[in-house]
């Protein structure tokens, strides 16, 4: 869908001035190299009464809404994609039954290549309480009562501990491929949106701010980012996703440091726009020595590393990303260096000696993983089928 810049100022327009027509939540990125965007919920009464909340990714990449059932299984070990595996666990954090009625409901989830598969038998329709924001009532979430999650155990082997994620909040739209619940079709059928918008934004850290910060920040549904968020200009980036596709693909930036451009591998790959990625994949061969030589950056191979210990990475630099968007208007986003450094240990669990391992990966895709949201201020906008991209204030 290509939208003219006139009509890109008019949906601006419009959407601007429907900001009491939103529903926003909190949002945060942990420090960790294991940490998407998520939000802390506690789904129903059952939840708040014993302030249990659920750290649900907030993504970008998928549709459907969900979280545990009580008794869930989720099983591992196998080194085959659907394969259960010898190994069990049961989720720690899941929704607690209160008097909202939960339905019969079938729907079946696969994320990373079918390397997780989640299904579900039941359905609630109950209220989202948070800490320190407005509850968000009637909500639709599936309830997942098992779950096969690929890594490997060989035989013999004590079982590890497992890392998963202990709900999805999916903030694509709704497709006929869906299961559902869809969270932004939920709430313009009941007109609590007037727009399928989901903008994300985050507040900047003190000037003094730690490597280890924890970066908080609000989801804003149905309204593009408030004027604060961002400085500069709030470009309209189409979206290039295919039909058959899911997520908010856009045309590759521009990437540069320190003024000088560094062209890519793979020009031709889009970019996914994901919080719900751990790091931040940019479209270059391994070996590309220009990358390296430009941003100051080296590797051991694979990891991508600052030659510092991670707290002494200055302030100032940043690696920039300059997207065009309708009508040929650009807008550049820079993402400090220091926001990229996630905690990695590094290969066998050790970082080397006087470097710092960035949550930066290259590969023939692109995407705009949980790391590069930090840096910006974005909208999804369904409804003109661009995605809203600004600076963030830094």
């Amino acid at each position: 869908m290509k939208t003219s810049p006139l009509a890109s100022l008019v949906a601006l327009n419009t959407i601007t001035h429907a900001q009491t027509d939103a529903i926003s939540m909190p949002i945060r990125l942990l420090y960790g190299s294991l940490n998407k965007v998520t939000t802390p919920v506690m789904v129903g009464s059952g939840n708040e009464e014993i302030r249990q909340s659920i750290d649900v990714v907030v993504d970008y990449g998928s549709a459907d809404f969900w979280v545990f059932a009580p008794n869930a299984t989720v099983n591992y070990g196998s080194q085959y994609l659907g394969f259960p595996g010898a190994c069990n666990t049961t989720p720690s954090f899941y929704y607690h039954p209160d008097n909202a009625t939960v339905s019969n409901f079938s729907g079946s989830y696969s994320y990373g290549g079918n390397s997780k598969i989640l299904d579900a038998t039941h359905a609630v329709n109950d209220t989202l309480y948070f800490s320190s924001s407005p509850a968000i009532p009637n909500i639709e979430v599936a309830l997942i009562s098992s779950g096969t999650v690929r890594q490997y155990v060989p035989d013999g082997t004590p079982c590890p501990e497992l890392s998963y994620d202990y709900g999805i909040m999916g903030l694509c739209p709704s497709t006929s491929n869906d299961n559902g619940p869809n969270l932004k079709t939920n709430l313009l059928n009941q007109g609590r949106i007037s727009a399928s918008v989901a903008s994300m934004y985050f507040s900047p850290p003190p000037a003094d701010a730690s490597i280890t910060y924890n970066f908080t920040g609000t989801l804003l549904l149905g309204a593009l980012p408030p004027a604060d968020s961002y400085t500069g200009e709030l470009l309209p980036v189409p979206i290039t996703t295919a039909a058959d596709s899911i997520g908010y693909y856009v045309s590759q930036p521009i990437v540069s440091h320190a003024n000088t451009s560094i062209p890519t591998d793979y020009p031709t790959e889009t970019c996914l726009v994901d919080s719900g990625s751990l790091a931040l994949t940019l479209p270059y061969a391994s070996n590309n020595t220009a990358f390296f030589e430009t941003t100051g950056l080296t590797t051991d191979g694979y990891d991508i590393m600052y030659p510092s210990n991670c707290e002494e990475i200055p302030r100032d630099l940043t690696l920039d990303f300059a997207f065009t968007g309708t009508g040929n208007a650009s807008t550049t986003v820079s993402v400090p260096y220091r926001y990229l450094a996630r905690g990695s240990p590094g290969p066998g669990g050790v970082t080397p000696e006087g470097m710092c391992i960035l949550s930066v990966v290259m590969g023939s895709g692109c995407t705009f993983g949980a790391p590069w949201f930090l840096g910006a201020s974005v909208g999804a906008d369904d409804g003109e089928g661009v995605v809203w991209i600004a600076q963030a204030v830094l």
